[in-house]
């Protein structure tokens, strides 16, 4: 049982909280999603490096958290039925002496405990994703589309005034 829980937690470890966000053109990023306002999305990559993305550019948005959610719900459910399940066997007359139930308790509690710790992060990560994407004009941390400059035109500027040099 205890290799069981490691490599749920291995595999767990293993679940990053990036979104899979899918452009119109088929393009597919790994990015977290840092907010956005009505018309665009502010994406963060792994090196920090951010980028503005067009809300009508965006085909799909995978959130993460989700899978891990859904497992952490069917192991702590699950196990947890099975916890009672055991209470109530171990609760009748004459099976309370039994040396397994103790045994029984600590594995099927420590099963449920995963799972539901699970199923809290990966509703906190789904959540956090899907809120960045409904964030209206509450972040300020992204910034607003900026109208471009015209573009150069061959006319040279004027020239520098210099201040007259001191005589002596």
């Amino acid at each position: 049982m205890r290799a069981a829980i490691w490599c749920l937690v291995i595999a767990v470890s293993g679940c990053g909280t990036t979104a899979t966000v899918i452009t119109r053109d088929g393009k597919r990023d790994e990015t977290r999603i840092v907010g956005g306002d009505r018309d665009v999305l502010l994406l963060q990559n792994d090196y920090g490096v951010e980028k503005i993305v067009r809300r009508t550019e965006v085909k799909d948005i995978d959130h993460p958290g989700n899978v891990v959610a859904t497992i952490g719900g069917l192991i702590g459910g699950s196990y947890g039925l099975s916890l009672i399940a055991v209470g109530v066997i171990c609760g009748t007359s004459g099976s309370s002496r039994n040396s397994a139930c103790p045994l029984m308790y600590g594995a099927l509690g420590a099963a449920t405990a995963l799972g539901a710790g699970m199923l809290v992060w990966g509703l906190w990560t789904w959540l956090g994703s899907k809120n960045a994407v409904t964030d209206s004009l509450s972040n300020p941390a992204v910034p607003m589309p900026v109208t471009p400059l015209p573009p150069p035109t061959n006319v040279a500027p004027p020239p520098l005034s210099t201040p007259p040099l001191p005589t002596l």
